[in-house]
């Protein structure tokens, strides 16, 4: 595994990053991260949901 690092300043939400030419027809895997906390921005906990009354038959699921 081969490992790029670059930082670049998203301006308009779009970044361009510029890969080796022996990438060229490789399936290339891409992990963004952000330097601040942007989770509070992205309302990722806003979603709840109440399980507490989910029933299931184990039976059914397992093949008891």
């Amino acid at each position: 595994m081969i490992l790029i690092r670059q930082k670049v300043k998203a301006e308009d939400g779009i970044i361009n990053i510029r890969l080796p030419d022996d990438f060229k027809g490789s399936v290339v895997d891409v992990v963004v991260k952000t330097e601040d906390d942007l989770s509070a921005r992205l309302m990722l906990d806003t979603v709840k949901i109440d399980t507490t009354k989910w029933k299931f038959n184990r039976e059914e699921i397992y093949g008891g």
